[in-house]
């Protein structure tokens, strides 16, 4: 049922969960289908307008395919089955994929998550935002608030987001998926630590004149480089620049670039229909919640656009979260799983962004390869084993 303001009456449910991006939209999906009543609130809902091109690894694939997305992911996006890696220009190696990963338009994958949350009646509440939270021994008490854009001044020169309504939530959980600037994350008093230096990249997308299935991941005088494939034979080409480095992202510059660090892309594309530069800060959640309150997806940590480890640990997290919830909803088993859960992915989130860790190559293995080890870990398209089969083929071992 949509909420609506009601200062007698607080509106109640089993699993809050904060953000409508693909994380929050899959984790409401997992409830539903778990049997568990759901919320979902998102305070900027966009609807399908364009988002960013989402990167699947097989793990994810699989996962999704558990829910019956398997068919309509793939009809709606561009299975790759291939890493092809280049380093320093004199190092490439093929890499094969165990099952497919998947490039999909972020905003294909959220309606057809938005349509599967409809099949079960669960409806995105926007644009609704969590502004406070206290947690009992039994639920979370959680004040939300409605705004609007109203305008400013007379005559009206400027809007602002104000405040229209406000109402109060209980749940007996809270699952806090709502990206960098989490306010879950702020309620909870958690800081995300800045895990390494900001990086600056430079994003295209465009027709490309050969298509391709593969996925292109370069290292290059300290600088990576990736192409992925999208529906339609088209590509998306991203390029880390140098520190200070300002550009007009057109396509002459993304030729430029092509031509300078990408041997392997031998047909520059002739016009582009996205382009951006944007800035990315790796960070980590000191801790993943407690109690009752627990953070997925970019809520709890933030890497580099290479490999879309973010989105995809994100999806991994809120299910095993709403799994765990789950099971002390209906059989009453203790919160020390939820702990168990947000300890060990911050010990892999340390592993995956360097964080007291190692990544070394086998004796002989050319000097790139070592140099490049903990970027290369976090750039590849895939999780837990199947990452391990990636780093295998290269020799790689992490401790």
């Amino acid at each position: 049922m949509p909420l609506v303001y009601d200062p007698t009456q607080t509106h109640s449910t089993e699993l809050l969960i904060v953000g409508g991006g693909p994380v929050g939209l899959f984790g409401a999906l997992c409830a539903a289908k778990r049997g568990v009543a759901v919320t979902l609130l998102d305070r900027g809902f966009r609807g399908y307008a364009r988002g960013h091109a989402t990167l699947l690894h097989p793990s994810t694939l699989r996962l999704l395919t558990e829910f019956g997305l398997g068919s309509k992911l793939l009809a709606a996006g561009r299975p790759v089955a291939r890493v092809e890696l280049h380093l320093e220009h004199d190092f490439t190696r093929s890499l094969e994929l165990p099952t497919p990963a998947l490039t999909i338009a972020q905003s294909a994958f959220e309606e057809l998550l938005l349509k599967e949350l409809a099949n079960e009646d669960v409806e995105i509440e926007a644009p609704w935002e969590a502004t406070a939270l206290t947690q009992s021994e039994s639920s979370v008490e959680v004040h939300a608030t409605r705004r609007e854009l109203r305008p400013m001044g007379s005559p009206t020169v400027a809007s602002d987001w104000q405040a229209v309504e406000s109402t109060v939530i209980d749940a007996r959980f809270v699952i806090g998926a709502d990206g960098r600037q989490s306010s879950v994350r702020s309620a909870l008093g958690i800081e995300a630590s800045s895990v390494g230096v900001r990086e600056t990249f430079a994003m295209f997308e465009g027709p490309r004149s050969v298509p391709r299935t593969d996925l292109s991941l370069s290292f290059a005088q300290g600088l990576g480089g990736v192409a992925l494939p999208l529906s339609g034979d088209c590509g998306r080409w991203g390029f880390e620049l140098p520190e200070g480095s300002e550009i007009v992202p057109d396509v002459d510059h993304l030729r430029a670039l092509l031509v300078e660090r990408a041997v392997w892309e031998p047909n520059p594309p002739v016009e582009l229909h996205w382009s951006s530069v944007a800035l990315f800060e790796r960070r980590l959640a000191q801790s993943f919640g407690r109690g009752r309150v627990w953070l997925a997806g970019d809520a709890a940590h933030v890497t580099s656009p290479f490999g879309g480890q973010s989105v995809n640990g994100g999806l991994m997290e809120v299910h095993q979260l709403v799994e765990s919830m789950a099971g002390c909803l209906r059989k009453a088993e203790a919160l020390s799983e939820l702990e168990q859960i947000g300890s060990r992915r911050v010990r892999e989130w340390q592993r995956l962004l360097g964080v007291a860790t190692r990544v070394e190559a086998r004796p002989g293995s050319p000097a790139s390869l070592s140099r490049y080890g903990q970027r290369i870990l976090s750039a590849l398209p895939a999780s837990g084993r199947d990452l391990q089969f990636l780093l295998g083929q290269l020799g790689l071992t992490v401790s």
